[in-house]
């Protein structure tokens, strides 16, 4: 019996740690609204697509197209192109299609 209830100590651990970092990782991703809730598949999907977001953007202020005009032009294509994007959603993820990045 005790060697069951390590096993669900360390568990309950190991869960609580994976619950904590996604909750990290999901202060760091704008969405609109800002406290929409989020599977964890969703946080994962989005940090990707935010990662690739502002690496595009560094590439460009990288080559010298820092203007402030191509920057307002690449993020508004930025949010149409990912706001066009549908997501395939679980049943019951409670997503509703609000525009994030």
């Amino acid at each position: 019996m005790t060697r069951k209830v390590l096993s669900n100590t360390r568990e309950r651990w190991r869960q609580q740690s994976v619950n904590t970092a996604f909750a990290e990782l999901r202060k760091l991703i704008p969405t609109h609204p800002p406290e929409k809730k989020l599977s964890k598949n969703e946080i994962l999907r989005l940090a990707m697509r935010y990662i690739t977001f502002l690496l595009t953007l560094l590439e460009n202020q990288r080559d010298g197209e820092h203007s402030s005009s191509t920057l307002i032009t690449l993020i508004t294509g930025n949010m149409r192109n990912l706001s066009s994007h549908t997501e395939t959603h679980s049943p019951g993820s409670g997503s509703d299609g609000a525009e994030t990045w």
